[in-house]
């Protein structure tokens, strides 16, 4: 299945630009309102009675694998409703759900409780697919690589600024009322979209006899779509290993400051890394059909591995800071490819289902990733687990490259039928001994 001509909720020119912005905007407002928080977990564990480095570590990759579990469960029916109930609905869900379970944390008195409300969070956020679905389904096929490299980096841009303003509020008035007001900025974003986003939603004709049936269905004929599936597995590979390495980050950071007070050292390191990829995955989503789809990604994951080896060695903070910033670009020109390439191989109609599929493989690797890292940095130490990171990563782009083939000339191809073709041949001339 290929992408199809502009749909039936496909809006004219100036309205899809209008709604682009404000789903632009409200992302940057949700994601600041995540982010104020959510990279001090580790830390906030701390302050929830869990003593010592190797138990935060552990409990940290326990909340990442809370959250994953939770979303790899209900993406798909999120997907599924998006392109039956329409991808609107699907943006304002996971922005007031997401800020209502935000608050939520604010008065957990326990660990365990913190990991209940980490859990909710997975279930019922998930901005990022939300608005990446709609505006996948609302912009013009020649602006999609843009649009989509805007989406990522208005996810990185927010993750920038949040932490940046979370570190100072956090040391100055505490995490409780941090949480309360990250929370609300979250609700805000919601609402906003819910007064000014407009979408001409048309839900394609299904029977009601089979309509219990159309969506497994529809899920298998997307499986059975050689290029999805590749970019399935990738998208998987890609979060285990970032979901890997991340509880390890702010934990190695306390221990090389040798400090508990580490919140407004951890902001701006934190910001400027996110603001760095943010950057990045404009420049390379505008750009990647001219570099080339797996040379970007390819190029990405050598880049992401080779830093996070060097940071394995850092001896200071100072090093690791700079190591990290840096790392920023890696990881910025990784994002904003798998997205592009859904949106080309998935006709508009499926998209919702298709991001949907993605998102719960994406956030199974998630899952098991931040379990897998916590304990191996509570056994081996924390830099055993920056040197497996980079080995991990160098093994996915090896498979990247001998995967996706001549994915970038075939989606190069103006003409569909043609594209269906030589996606065909290459997939089958790959199964041949």
């Amino acid at each position: 299945m290929l992408n199809q001509p502009d749909g039936p909720d496909q809006l004219s020119t100036t309205n899809w630009r209008r709604n682009f912005w404000i789903l632009w905007t409200a992302e940057v407002v949700a994601i600041v309102g995540f982010q104020v928080i959510q990279p001090f977990l580790p830390y906030y564990v701390q302050e929830l009675g869990v003593e010592g480095l190797d138990q935060a570590v552990l409990w940290a990759g326990r909340m990442g694998t809370a959250a994953g579990l939770a979303m790899a469960v209900s993406s798909p029916i999120w997907g599924a409703l998006a392109d039956r109930l329409g991808r609107k609905p699907m943006v304002v869900r996971a922005m007031l759900g997401g800020g209502l379970t935000v608050i939520i944390m604010a008065y957990v008195t326990s660990v365990e409780q913190l990991l209940v409300a980490r859990f909710l969070q997975g279930a019922l956020a998930g901005t990022v697919t939300a608005c990446i679905t709609m505006v996948s389904t609302t912009t013009p096929r020649a602006h999609l690589g843009f649009a989509l490299g805007m989406m990522t980096g208005a996810f990185m841009f927010g993750a920038a600024v949040g932490p940046i303003i979370g570190g100072p509020l956090i040391a100055e008035f505490g995490y409780r009322a941090c949480f309360v007001v990250s929370g609300v900025l979250v609700l805000t974003a919601g609402v906003a979209v819910q007064l000014f986003v407009r979408e001409q939603f048309q839900r394609a004709a299904v029977q009601e006899d089979e309509a219990g049936e159309g969506f497994v269905r529809e899920a298998l004929a997307l499986l059975r779509n050689a290029p999805f599936r590749l970019v399935l597995v990738a998208s998987t590979l890609i979060q285990f290993v970032f979901g890997f390495i991340m509880p390890v980050i702010p934990l190695f950071l306390q221990s090389l400051a040798g400090t508990d007070d580490i919140e407004s050292l951890a902001g701006p390191i934190f910001g400027a890394w996110m603001l760095v990829g943010a950057i990045s995955s404009v420049v390379i989503g505008r750009y990647s059909d001219r570099i080339g789809v797996r040379r970007t990604l390819q190029g990405g994951l050598v880049a992401a591995a080779l830093f996070y080896l060097a940071e394995g060695f850092a001896p200071n903070v100072t090093v690791l800071a700079t190591l990290l910033i840096l790392g920023g670009l890696a990881s910025g020109a990784i994002r904003p490819v798998t997205n592009t390439l859904i949106a080309r191989i998935v006709p508009e109609q499926d998209r919702g289902k298709a991001f949907g599929v993605v998102s719960s493989a994406s956030a199974l690797g998630w899952a098991l990733g931040p379990l897998a890292g916590g304990y191996l940095a509570a056994g081996l130490g924390f830099r055993a687990v920056f040197y497996i990171t980079g080995m991990l990563l160098l093994s996915v782009a090896a498979w990247v490259w001998l995967s996706l083939g001549s994915l970038d000339e075939n989606l190069a191809d103006s003409s569909e039928q043609r594209v269906r073709t030589l996606l065909r041949r290459a997939f089958r001339r790959r199964r041949m001994p």
